[in-house]
């Protein structure tokens, strides 16, 4: 076989499995500079909304706008507020305090971003687009919602603490929870107090009725309920900005998910007076190790409802969480837990990037969302300052503990985002391998 014919084999199963990059519409500066305006704002703050870290945004506004314009483009991204300027007459502003980790809606916007970055998609166009991707529904209604919320729980509490006995509680104490979220959702301006609340109903539930029967200990059973309201996702970014100079925006973010941890904590401390002390008990018998590879399982079912995940994208979302969860297990073995989400995070950004270029695959942000929330960030930082909270005992290697877990997993984004990127630029296979096909 010569070497022309195993590159012509090659090539065709690259394009059999590859999503295939769509060509440009035009050169540069075929559109006004107030509409390439227009459309950088709406593909920025849409950004923003779905928990992307400000200087991504930032700098896949600059590649797009590379594509549609020769004027020099000016961008300030900031967790709430965007700023944009085109050339010398074209300026945009725009602010936004919702956000969202529905995943469909991430994906979809990331679509059009990538259509954006090859000058595959006309500035109105993706402004239409952009408007319609932001008013997207979720893709199951609230009950699934909840339910999915609930076995969501079960999967974490397998990570957590994977006994026989919790398992009834982690259900109960998830549907629990998943149903104040979904009460919350019609009524923005209870947002506030959805942590307090939550952990309040969480903790007084789990004193009168699952602690002692799943005999273990509170937050042991509470915190895989309480995943959904932890600010994991806020400080993991915040500390990914303040690793890439974004000051403002990675104090603003660590300086709010404080705040909602010490919500949380607030909550948690009210329902022990509520309730009343659980005493100190023996742990129950944990699972075999077969209950981290279940819970993989269990977790990508969860949050494929709970999120509402692309149509499609369920086994993905599986193989991401299992890079995510195995890798920071076997980290485990050789560091601390607070330090086996660094490797866990380098582990999935690679995967999911590369995974993102196959036909049948979801977008990269689909796959890295779900496998952070696998990671759990806030669970250590949350069962700390908790115990704290409850007169636990709890000493400074405890606390410092917390924030070695939120910048491990921070960090390993970084570096796994970095390494792949510069080796991904050396070698020789076609570029633009992760830009959607048109849909």
């Amino acid at each position: 076989m010569t070497k022309e014919t195993r590159r012509a084999r090659r090539k065709r199963w690259f394009d059999a499995v590859r999503k295939t990059p769509p060509e440009p519409l035009g050169p540069p500066d075929t559109h006004d500079q107030v509409e390439i305006a227009a459309m950088l704002r709406a593909i920025g703050i849409a950004l923003v909304e779905v928990e992307q870290p400000t200087q991504l945004v930032e700098g896949r506004l600059l590649q797009i706008a590379a594509q549609y314009t020769s004027e020099p483009v000016r961008v300030v991204v900031l967790p709430t507020m965007l700023m944009i300027q085109v050339g010398t007459i074209a300026y945009q502003v725009d602010g936004s305090t919702h956000s969202s980790l529905q995943l469909d809606m991430a994906g979809r916007i990331d679509d059009i971003a990538s259509l954006a970055a090859v000058g595959a998609i006309t500035p109105a166009d993706a402004v239409a687009e952009i408007e319609a991707a932001r008013t997207l529904q979720p893709r199951y209604g609230p009950i699934a919602t909840t339910i999915g919320y609930a076995v969501t729980t079960v999967g974490f509490g397998m990570v957590i603490n994977p006994t026989w006995a919790s398992l009834p509680g982690y259900l109960f104490l998830g549907l629990v929870v998943g149903a104040i979220v979904q009460l919350g959702r019609p009524f923005p301006g209870l947002n506030p107090m959805l942590p307090t609340l939550s952990a309040t109903i969480v903790t007084v539930l789990a004193t009168w009725f699952v602690a002692d029967t799943a005999n273990d200990g509170l937050l042991r059973v509470i915190a895989p309920a309480l995943v959904a309201t932890l600010p994991g996702m806020a400080l993991t970014i915040g500390a990914m900005e303040l690793a890439a100079s974004q000051i403002i925006s990675g104090a603003s973010r660590l300086m709010y998910g404080m705040a909602q941890l010490a919500l949380l904590v607030f909550g948690v401390a009210l329902g022990v007076q509520v309730a009343g002390e659980v005493y100190p008990q023996s742990p129950s018998a944990q699972m075999g190790p077969w209950s981290l590879y279940v819970a993989i399982v269990v977790v990508g079912i969860g949050l494929y409802v709970y999120l509402s995940a692309p149509r499609g994208s369920l086994l993905w979302l599986i193989a991401a969480i299992a890079v995510a969860l195995v890798g920071q297990e076997l980290a485990g073995k050789v560091m601390s837990a607070a330090h086996s989400g660094f490797v866990g995070a380098i582990l999935v950004v690679p995967f999911a990037m590369l995974a993102a270029r196959i036909k049948t695959a979801p977008p990269a942000v689909v796959m890295m969302l779900a496998a952070f929330w696998s990671l759990v960030p806030g669970a250590l930082s949350f069962e700390s300052v908790s115990q704290a909270a409850s007169g636990g005992n709890v000493g400074v290697s405890s606390l410092g503990a917390t924030g070695a877990a939120i910048l491990s997993i921070a960090l390993g984004t970084v570096v796994g985002w970095s390494v792949f990127h510069t080796i991904d630029s050396k070698l020789p296979w076609p570029k633009g391998l992760d830009q959607p096909t048109v849909r």
